[in-house]
């Protein structure tokens, strides 16, 4: 089999993997942003939680509207940032607010499966838990491409203060800006995270926001330089999981976050080896 019929030709001949290729290339250029950040922030089990926790508010529009993507989006993301408040308020210290965070997530995740199940079937909650990028529709992808810009917008016209504030949290407190860049950067997450939803689900959204990012900060890159090399490998782990998916038979977003998960252990792999030799080949030369 040649190589245009193994890459080119499941993109050329069917609507359906062009919608899914677009949808994860916007989806890439999100989660590279907000996902550098978040590791920058060391926030992935904020991340984690706040992925879950879009369930019940996602299951709540699915018992309104079925299986629309705009209930679905709107009630997921009113339930993240609920459950991103409420975590706020009731806990204090870090290592209370993970336990918050943590309970909040068991109790979303279990309440939207009830829900789901309540009214709809065993597809249903299948849908919801793993999403379904092969199935995007028009509707979808204009709501994923609309959230995907605002997102980027924002981060592009608060990108300072937002890097900052993942460096060095203390000065921008000096600094006693009136801004609450962290309540803001949440809500961002929450955003990312809910557009993912609609292509991996409340229990995958979170890989492709988090493995991207997490490969390029092995390379030891400044913060937009890793933002950029994050949404290379986000797209390749997209293309791949596609095309896996495609050929054998396999369900697309587990494909699409283990493709991610396998350049992550090459970055990790390969800047470690790197580090080891580098001192070595220097004593050579």
């Amino acid at each position: 089999m040649s190589a245009h019929a193994l890459i080119v030709e499941p993109f050329e001949t069917l609507a359906f993997m062009r919608a899914a290729l677009v949808a994860c290339l916007a989806l890439a250029l999100t989660n590279a942003a907000v996902g550098m950040l978040l590791v920058l922030r060391r926030m992935s089990l904020d991340g984690d939680v706040l992925g879950h926790a879009v369930m019940p508010g996602a299951a709540i529009g699915f018992l309104y509207g079925g299986p629309s993507p705009t209930w679905l989006s709107l009630g997921g993301l009113a339930s993240g940032l609920a459950v991103a408040a409420l975590a706020g308020l009731i806990t204090r210290g870090r290592a209370r607010q993970d336990a918050g965070l943590v309970a909040f997530y068991l109790v979303a995740l279990s309440l939207g499966v009830v829900l789901v199940a309540w009214r709809g079937s065993n597809v249903d909650i299948v849908r919801v838990l793993f999403g379904s990028v092969l199935t995007i529709d028009h509707q979808a992808l204009l709501q994923i491409a609309a959230a995907s810009t605002v997102v980027i917008l924002t981060i592009a016209a608060l990108y300072r203060p937002l890097a900052v504030g993942a460096f060095d949290p203390a000065f921008l407190r000096a600094e006693g800006t009136r801004l609450p860049y962290g309540a803001v950067f949440l809500a961002l997450v929450v955003l990312a995270l809910v557009t993912s939803f609609q292509a991996f689900g409340t229990l995958l959204a979170l890989g492709p926001l988090l493995l991207p990012a997490a490969a390029a900060r092995c390379w030891g890159l400044g913060a937009g330089a890793s933002m950029a090399l994050a949404a290379g490998f986000g797209l390749i782990a997209s293309i791949t999981g596609l095309l896996v998916s495609y050929h054998g038979n396999l369900p697309s977003g587990p494909a699409i976050v283990l493709a991610a998960g396998v350049l992550f252990g090459i970055s990790l792999a390969a800047t470690r080896s790197w580090r080891l030799l580098a001192p070595m080949i220097g004593r050579v030369v």
